[in-house]
């Protein structure tokens, strides 16, 4: 599989006119190799040509390495990129990832490379991460799966009295249980006015009667992430919270009823903002539809008005429209998606009201 992968970047590179390319993205590294650090320095570069692959690593990861690409890859005695300026000195134009490279690191290449061209690159390897194949499908479903079950799971512990902090603790115990390798993101817990910041920071406030709770969570399994949000109410629910929901549902049933082969995401978002002023909320939804989920939390496609996407077969992603009222609090609703032909919801855990009594 991963051979493959290189082997249309390699194809790419050729369109570009590019001698080799410098990937430096840990995401895409892994995408294309599976090869994946534990940390947060680079413990991997990626240098590939037309013909050629080779990966500069430490040590650490030489058993790793050897067994997924013998005799492509290289233990340097000093730097990663001093290694990396060697391979390059054959290239006169080359590649760089310009998302991701540092400017210390582009001028370690510039001072010992002089006379080559540098070229900026953006989204070579993502446009393809944008399209998943049946295995990373099957992945991603198991990623969801998982938190639909850490859901179902928290919703028997909430009560009054536990704290926001508890509560985002016990949803990451319970994923990796259900045999979640880590969490997508930190878990979002808001109580009471505090569901209305779309990214609110779990804190020690206890959980009251009368009370919005909104959850946002994600699993991550082999790599791969799941995005899901759910607002409940603790106590029975004001007639105003039961109607905020129903808009956010309605909203976010009508998109979804829409996300088809050749739609436009931008448009997609559009509609749900009429949706939205249709009931004078539209001030109240204050980010984008939705996104592409994958390797990373947010990728590739974006649904909101800047995104220049049409859905295409193979697209994973989350749509999650929300109203937040500084004063009362947010609701949002977020389920993850797939295009096959037209949109299959990953997440299968209920959206109707629910109530903690």
């Amino acid at each position: 599989m991963a051979n493959k992968r290189i082997e249309k970047i390699q194809d790419k590179l050729k369109d570009k006119n590019l001698g080799a390319i410098l990937i430096t993205n840990p995401s895409n590294i892994f995408y294309l190799t599976g090869l994946k650090g534990a940390g947060e320095e680079r413990e991997f570069l990626m240098v590939v040509s037309r013909n050629d692959l080779q990966i500069i690593t430490s040590e650490i990861y030489k058993a790793d390495v050897e067994r997924k690409f013998p005799g492509n890859f290289i233990i340097p005695k000093k730097g990663f990129f001093a290694e990396a300026t060697k391979i390059f000195k054959k290239y006169k134009k080359i590649g760089f990832e310009r998302e991701n490279l540092k400017y210390n690191e582009y001028e370690i290449l510039k001072k010992n490379l002089k006379g080559k061209k540098f070229i900026p690159v953006s989204g070579l390897v993502e446009d393809f991460r944008k399209i998943k194949d049946k295995e990373e499908i099957k992945i991603i479903k198991k990623a969801a799966e998982i938190t639909d079950k850490t859901f179902y799971s928290i919703l028997k512990i909430i009560k009054p009295g536990l704290t926001e902090k508890f509560i985002q603790r016990k949803i990451i115990e319970i994923m990796e249980n259900f045999g979640a390798d880590g969490i997508s993101f930190e878990p979002y817990v808001a109580s009471g006015k505090g569901s209305a910041e779309p990214h609110y920071q779990a804190s020690d406030k206890k959980l009251k009667n009368n009370e919005i709770l909104l959850i946002d969570m994600g699993a991550k399994y082999k790599g791969y992430c799941s995005d899901f949000t759910r607002t409940i109410f603790i106590g029975k629910a004001s007639q105003k919270f039961k109607n905020l929901y129903n808009i956010v549902l309605e909203t976010q049933e009508n998109a979804i009823k829409n996300c088809k082969v050749g739609y436009s995401t931008r448009k997609l978002h559009e509609e749900s903002v009429i949706n939205f002023k249709k009931y004078k909320e539209d001030k109240y939804f204050t980010h984008c539809l939705g996104h592409g989920v994958g390797i990373n939390i947010h990728e590739s496609p974006g649904i909101g008005t800047k995104s220049t996407n049409k859905f295409e077969n193979g697209m994973v992603f989350a749509i999650e429209p929300g109203l937040y009222h500084k004063n009362f609090g947010g609701i949002r609703i977020e389920d993850l998606c797939l295009i096959d032909g037209k949109c299959k919801v990953l997440s299968k855990a209920t959206k109707e009201l629910i109530e903690i009594r």
